[in-house]
């Protein structure tokens, strides 16, 4: 038995331009020779997208208590690299897959779950990819989310079925616990591909209005393990989204002791408690007032251990590592 996680393939050169000429004109995935280039155009992506890496950490928790695993991309190479891959995982080739692997299939390319011969688990990890384009009540098909939020968008969508929450991944040894007295002071991390003017308008407000402790940096495009480097220096992160899916840049800024103030997405950045784990802000005026709440060391040094403390639940070898040895049990049986 083999879980195998497909993944798409990281593209740069040709394809890349072909697939930023797909995204913008989605008709253009039908062209014959789109198709002959890219098979299935949302297997390949320039951006190692959050949800990606959170499969990559579910692959290596299974591995690491003993179950065969091997990511699966169009083409069968790692195109991540040292650059944005996570671990030392095995690829395979999507076609190369066994009849009786059990395989997980990334929402963007649920369309995918038909043509699986053995068990197929469906990861419903963003709410912008939520297709009943499947038939999700077959007997062989798992559906699995990771929010309350998820839960109940993916329940309008596939009424009658059960839908566990499943543990997002936060890698503590990638992203170690560091004081708030140890780190730079008044930097915060903001980043702007996510709400780029409610991050403009929370700075301007919080200057207008006499702010100069907090110094903004905008971090965008930057491999998952340069910015856990850069992760030792920020007191804070600006979390600027207005929906999330497995959202983990918050979560990994509480396990590295970075205290998060901003959006809760809707509730899809569910460990977010406003005053103990976090402060929450879903206006630029409401996270303006808590930047300067936050100019408060002792405030801070609670919440950060505080979110610590919380987040700790998803670290690799709690609630991650019961889930999987459940799982190996359920399908080995």
């Amino acid at each position: 038995m083999r879980f195998v996680f497909i993944l798409p393939d990281l593209v740069t050169g040709t394809k890349r331009k072909i697939l930023e000429q797909v995204q913008r004109r989605p008709r253009l995935s039908n062209v014959p020779l789109v198709r002959r280039v890219l098979e299935h155009p949302l297997l390949y992506t320039h951006v190692a997208w959050g949800g990606t890496l959170n499969l990559m950490r579910h692959a290596e928790v299974a591995r690491r208590l003993g179950a065969d695993v091997a990511l699966a991309t169009p083409t069968g190479r790692d195109t991540y690299g040292d650059t944005w891959g996570l671990y030392d995982l095995p690829y395979i080739k999507l076609a190369d897959r066994r009849p009786d692997d059990v395989v997980i299939v990334p929402d963007y390319a649920s369309d995918l779950a038909d043509a699986m011969q053995g068990p197929v688990i469906v990861y419903l990890q963003v709410p912008i990819h939520l297709y009943a384009n499947f038939d999700y009540m077959a007997d062989k098909v798992t559906l699995w989310t990771d929010s309350p939020f998820m839960l109940d968008k993916c329940q309008k969508v596939f009424p009658g079925k059960d839908i566990p929450i499943v543990p997002n991944v936060v890698d503590c040894e990638m992203f170690p616990f560091v004081e708030q007295r140890k780190r730079s002071e008044g930097v915060i991390f903001a980043f702007p591909r996510k709400g780029p003017d409610y991050i403009a308008e929370t700075r301007r407000l919080y200057e207008a209005a006499g702010g100069k402790y907090w110094h903004f940096e905008l971090i965008d495009g930057i491999p998952v393990k340069e910015l856990a480097r850069e992760y030792t220096r920020p007191q804070a992160f600006l979390a600027s989204a207005d929906i999330e899916g497995c959202a983990l840049p918050p979560q990994e800024s509480m396990a590295a002791g970075v205290i998060v103030i901003g959006k809760n997405a809707r509730g899809a950045n569910f460990a977010m408690e406003h005053g103990r784990t976090a402060l929450i802000a879903d206006t630029p005026e409401e996270a303006a007032a808590c930047l300067r709440e936050a100019e408060d060391a002792a405030l801070r040094e609670s919440i950060a251990a505080n979110a610590h403390e919380a987040i700790s639940r998803y670290f690799p070898d709690r609630d991650p590592s019961e889930f999987w040895r459940a799982n190996i049990d359920k399908y080995a049986g």
